[in-house]
């Protein structure tokens, strides 16, 4: 099977597909592709599921591939959309591949300023948007066919249902036999190990005879529970262990962050969050790069709406509160770092777009939420720091497996709801890591019961719990932004590196959305900025180049 980073095809009618970083056949686009059964996909497995887009929804996601058979081309991404690749079509032409950038520059592609101003409030892009106006992601479960100088989108077949009224059971034996067959087929599997639930999830999956074959890898940060709680569960089950502290990126100089975090942004096209993917693509460098059981879309499952009340219907209200309390708090440049029409511009305009996504939702309003993680966040803000990672290494996210989802959407949200489904899951595939605690200090069969003060200070002291309650109050009101691990760190040296060097941040300066009081003021020390300005201005200046 051939592999390939970076591919991109042209189709101009009347002349043969002009291919670059692959040739004819089939090419997986990541660094492996996973069957349904866990297994290693073979090459003509994959051009059969290609040429007759059947059972493409059941391959593992991160995917994406491409099948060059004769003058046509076929591409295909995985059904959640992690692994991005772009398409663009102007009159007579049309083109698909791994780099927007690409696209864009071929295509003579202007900034979309309504999609820039949704990644500046909102931290990632909506729907098939990118920054490059004309040129858009395949939507996740479908493929293009690219031909005669055009581009067409169709919906690859579903999945049937599993349709079982009991889905714990049968949602922890999918688990079971998906990671089973994982490991059946790679050694030295690594396993992406947290305080949290959802890589405790991934744990419980695999049998505790196979355990020990396996290496556990956590990355810290100061303050950070999730080395201590791993090294308990390696040490308790005969893992191998290995952390990364974040800490070890204050040994680099403001010209090696510059560069790492501009390399990341060109290799994410300028649409993801470069400092995030420079640290966890230095953390990475610190270990083996084996096969990957990894948690990543555990939200599914979890349905955790903070302070989200039930509606019958999406309201305009919930709408707005949910917008300003859980997307802009978190992810927004502030207004004074842009110019005073662009802020004002791109709030308008990015709240109306976030509302057309929530408002075409004809469901109720906390399954509109987690449609909202599904479809957009989990496809976008986490699609693209996955995208980075499935060019290095073999990777397989049991929790977003198709059969996986369909199961854990079958139930109703009430019931998913402060992760009480989950820890059934979890109960039923490993009674004793359900009752070790978490990074929280909760064990998760606590969980499964109301949301009640009764039952978080059945797991905590007053101060302990005060503490936690407090400081999700203080963060949802002071509009607190959480930054990936290592991130601040870098940001910090990649600004210093600015003030010596201001002139790499002329393109950003020049693009008419950026306030040159305030530049002038970073740049010489007056002010300092937060990690997700820094990540903007990364971004703008590969984006506007």
């Amino acid at each position: 099977m051939q592999i390939a980073d970076q591919a991109v095809v042209v189709s101009v009618p009347g002349e043969a597909l002009h291919v670059s970083g692959t040739g004819a056949g089939a090419t997986a686009l990541c660094r492996g592709v996973i069957d349904e059964s866990g297994s290693p996909l073979a090459a003509g497995s994959l051009t059969e599921r290609l040429r007759d887009q059947d059972r493409l929804e059941r391959l593992g996601a991160p995917f994406a591939a491409l099948l060059i058979e004769g003058n046509e081309a076929t591409i295909a991404a995985d059904h959640v959309g992690f692994r991005h690749v772009y398409g663009a079509a102007r009159s007579g032409w049309a083109a698909a591949g791994t780099s927007a950038r690409t696209l864009a520059k071929q295509s003579g592609a202007s900034i979309d300023i309504t999609a820039l101003s949704v990644f500046r409030l909102a931290g990632h892009y909506l729907d098939d948007d990118t920054a490059y106006a004309g040129v858009h992601k395949l939507p996740a479960a479908h493929f293009w066919k690219l031909s005669d100088g055009k581009l067409r989108l169709s919906r690859y077949q579903r999945m049937e249902s599993p349709g079982t009224k009991d889905a714990a059971p049968a949602h922890a034996a999918r688990l079971r036999d998906l990671v089973a067959g994982f490991l059946d087929h790679h050694d030295e599997v690594m396993l992406e190990l947290s305080g949290g639930l959802d890589s405790r999830l991934v744990l419980a999956a695999v049998p505790p005879e196979r355990r020990r074959k396996l290496t556990a890898f956590t990355i810290v940060t100061a303050g950070s529970k999730d080395g201590a709680v791993a090294a308990r569960l390696a040490e308790r089950y005969g893992m191998r262990f290995e952390v990364v502290n974040v800490a070890g990126l204050r040994d680099f100089g403001p010209q090696a962050a510059w560069e790492m975090a501009h390399a990341a942004a060109v290799r994410q096209d300028g649409l993801g969050r470069p400092l995030s993917a420079a640290a966890f693509d230095w953390a990475e460098s610190k270990v083996r790069q084996g096969p990957r059981l990894s948690g990543h879309g555990g939200e599914l499952a979890r349905a955790i709406f903070e302070f989200e009340r039930p509606h019958p219907t999406v309201r305009q209200e919930s709408v707005d509160n949910y917008i300003r309390r859980w997307i802009i708090s978190n992810d927004a440049v502030k207004d004074q770092v842009l110019t005073r029409d662009f802020a004002a511009e791109s709030q308008t305009l990015a709240m109306k777009r976030l509302r057309e996504v929530f408002q075409r939702e004809k469901t109720d309003w906390l399954s509109a939420v987690g449609r909202f993680y599904l479809r957009q966040r989990m496809q976008r803000w986490a699609g693209i720091t996955i995208t980075d990672g499935c060019r290095n290494r073999v990777t397989l996210n049991p929790l977003t497996d198709a059969e996986v989802v369909s199961y854990a959407q079958a139930v109703p949200t009430r019931l998913r709801s402060g992760s009480r489904y989950v820890v059934r899951v979890l109960d039923r595939l490993d009674p004793e890591l359900a009752r070790i605690p978490l990074g929280s200090g909760l064990r998760p069969v606590a969980l499964d019961r109301q949301i009640t003060l009764t039952r978080r200070l059945g797991e905590n002291s007053w101060k302990g719990f005060l503490a936690k309650a407090g400081s999700k109050v203080i963060r949802t009101i002071s509009a607190q932004r959480r930054a990936a691990a290592g991130a601040p760190l870098l940001a910090e040296l990649v600004v210093a590196h600015w003030r010596n060097n201001p002139d790499l941040l002329d393109v950003a300066a020049k693009s008419g959305l950026i306030n040159e009081d305030w530049l002038g003021q970073l740049l010489d020390g007056t002010i300092q900025t937060d990690a997700t300005t820094v990540d903007f201005l990364i971004n703008l200046g590969v984006i506007a180049s």
